[in-house]
């Protein structure tokens, strides 16, 4: 009897650490603030691990263009 609550407190155990490492990217996720720059007519995203986006309305076009450029010394990856 004693053996089966070990074993069952064991496994609980896997299962709590199994969801933490399933959840944990979520918690890394960068926080980033949006602001406007009314007199250049564009937006601009700063992140806190340097990811920078500019948003800039392409009036012929009709539509939004937006760089992004990732932090110094890191790869650009897609998301």
């Amino acid at each position: 009897m004693r053996f089966l609550y070990v074993l069952a407190l064991v496994i609980l155990a896997l299962l709590i650490a199994a969801f933490v490492l399933f959840v944990r990217p979520a918690w890394s996720a960068p926080r980033c603030l949006t602001y406007q720059e009314k007199t250049l007519g564009r937006l601009q995203t700063l992140c806190d691990d340097g990811t920078r986006a500019v948003s800039t309305d392409h009036k012929t076009l009709e539509r939004w263009d937006t760089t992004v450029t990732p932090p110094r010394g890191k790869p650009a990856r897609g998301r």
